[in-house]
This record gives C-alpha cells, sequence and structure tokens, in this order.
C-alpha cells in the first residue's frame, strides 16, 4: 500500500509539472507566433490573456486537492538527501529571489553602460513586470493568508481571511518567487523573440523552463504549496506579458520611460545612487 502511495504522489507531481508547462505554452505560442500581436490592433487585452487566467484559477484549484501529497512527495527521503537537488534548489531559489531583480537592474545598467538600448529596455521592462506582479501577489497573499508548508507540518487547507498582511507564515498563496521568475520570464521570451526569431523556439522554452524550475524549487524546499506555485506563474506570465504589451501600445514613451511616465536617472553629486523623476512631455 505504501508503495501504491508513493506512486500515487509521483503522479501528482508529474502532474504538477504539466500544468506549468501548460500554463506556460500560450504565453510561449503567442511570442513564438509571427502574426501581428494585439498591441499593433490597439488591444491591451487578448484571448491568450483570458485563457492564461483561467487556467491559473482551474489548475491552481485542482492542485489544491493534491497539495499534500505532492508536498509529501518532495519531502521524501530520497529527493531530500539528493545533493545535486538539494543544491539545484538552492539555486533556484535564489534566482527567483533576489536573482530576478538582480538580472533586471544588471541588464539594465549594462545596457545603459555599454550603449545597449535593447539590453536596458529589456531590464527595465523586467523590472516593471516584477513589481506589477509583486504588487498583485502581495494583496492576494496578504487577503488569503494561506499557511505555508514549513509551519507546524503545513496545512494546505488553512486559509485566513487577511492573515497574511501580519502574519509570515500565513503567505504562502501565491509564490512571490514565481511570480518575479515567470514575470522576468515573459518579458526576456518576448525580447528574445525579437532579436533572434529564428533561435525563438529553442529560447522561449528555455527561459519559460527556467522560470518552472523556479516554482519546482519552492515546492521541494517547502516553501509553498504546488498551487501556490501555479498560481505565481499566472500573475508573473501576465504582468510580464502586459507590460510588454502597454508600451508597445505607447512606443513615443522611450525605451526608459516605465507605466506611469517616470524615468530612471542617476542621483548624487559624491556618489552613485538611482531615483525617479515624473515625465512631464
Amino acid at each position: 500500500m505504501l508503495r501504491i502511495a508513493r506512486q500515487g504522489s509521483a503522479a501528482w507531481a508529474i502532474a504538477a509539472c504539466a500544468l506549468l508547462g501548460s500554463l506556460a505554452y500560450p504565453a510561449a505560442a503567442q511570442t513564438m507566433t509571427p502574426a501581428p500581436d494585439s498591441a499593433a490592433r490597439g488591444a491591451l487585452f487578448t484571448r491568450t490573456d483570458a485563457w492564461i487566467a483561467g487556467g491559473t484559477v482551474l489548475g491552481a484549484a485542482a492542485l489544491m486537492t493534491a497539495d499534500r501529497g505532492i508536498t509529501d512527495e518532495f519531502r521524501d527521503p530520497g529527493p531530500q538527501h539528493s545533493g545535486f537537488l538539494h543544491g539545484a534548489a538552492t539555486d533556484f531559489n535564489w534566482l527567483g529571489d533576489p536573482g530576478t531583480v538582480v538580472l533586471s537592474l544588471g541588464f539594465y545598467g549594462a545596457g545603459r553602460l555599454g550603449h545597449r538600448p535593447h539590453l536596458a529596455e529589456l531590464g527595465l521592462r523586467g523590472a516593471e513586470a516584477i513589481v506589477v506582479s509583486a504588487a498583485a501577489t502581495g494583496l492576494v497573499k496578504g487577503a488569503v493568508g494561506r499557511q505555508r508548508p514549513s509551519v507546524n507540518e503545513g496545512d494546505p487547507d488553512d486559509f485566513s481571511l487577511g492573515a497574511g498582511f501580519g502574519r509570515a507564515g500565513h503567505t504562502s498563496f501565491p509564490s512571490g518567487h514565481a511570480t518575479a521568475a515567470f514575470a522576468l520570464a515573459s518579458v526576456a521570451a518576448t525580447e528574445l523573440s525579437s532579436w533572434y526569431p529564428h533561435s525563438r523556439r529553442v529560447l522561449v522554452p528555455a527561459v519559460y523552463g527556467t522560470a518552472a524550475m523556479v516554482a519546482l524549487a519552492r515546492v521541494y524546499s517547502a516553501k509553498h504549496w504546488s498551487s501556490d506555485v501555479l498560481a505565481g506563474a499566472g500573475i508573473g506570465t501576465l504582468s510580464g506579458l502586459l507590460v510588454m504589451r502597454f508600451h508597445a501600445l505607447h512606443p513615443h514613451s522611450g525605451f526608459d520611460r516605465v507605466l506611469l511616465g517616470a524615468r530612471p536617472m542617476v542621483t548624487g553629486a559624491r556618489g552613485i545612487g538611482m531615483g525617479w523623476r515624473i515625465a512631464t512631455h
């Protein structure tokens, strides 16, 4: 019976990976499709957005019934005693936070210093998407108040309305790391598809696959339930796509102008700092 239970948990773990892949697929497909996108038609929202949003809600709801089994499978002594898996999880956890922010700022700085506006734009758009998705995730975390798996063995059914705003152990849903990873991934996939159109069928899946590894690392490390990372993936993907589409609809704003018309600037007479100014034209 124990063997059957383990096989069932493994099946759910595979299903979780498949759901993450199916969520990223429509975004990746839209990125790789050479047909004119919604921005060219003047639309900010598309049917793809609705598909991703619906898939996120339905997928997260479905996974909630299997959260315990999937977490138990990842917490099995076999995977947990694997030095390779432990090291990989540590690296991908870092990539989710603060890695996504470090990469975004690094791309922006390298682009500005190296006079490569496209690279700077990737970094700035990535940072925007992370900020937008983090705001949405923070609100949901606070309102839902779901208990993390690492708190007193964790209860996936423990939801306390509003508890996430004051109790760190009740900020499980959705995953902020997964949100940031998929936000940056959707921006990077869009930009890379434009830069290297002949390689996008390799680059786009690789970018989203890396984000999925961040999500799975959160489950492996008992920081989140599987439905948490699926929800975060959906929020992050939508945030990145909407940020890129917004700027495609407003090309006159310039590559270094952010959503609300603010523009990054170097400040400080004796040192280097970063500030923001609001554009007036």
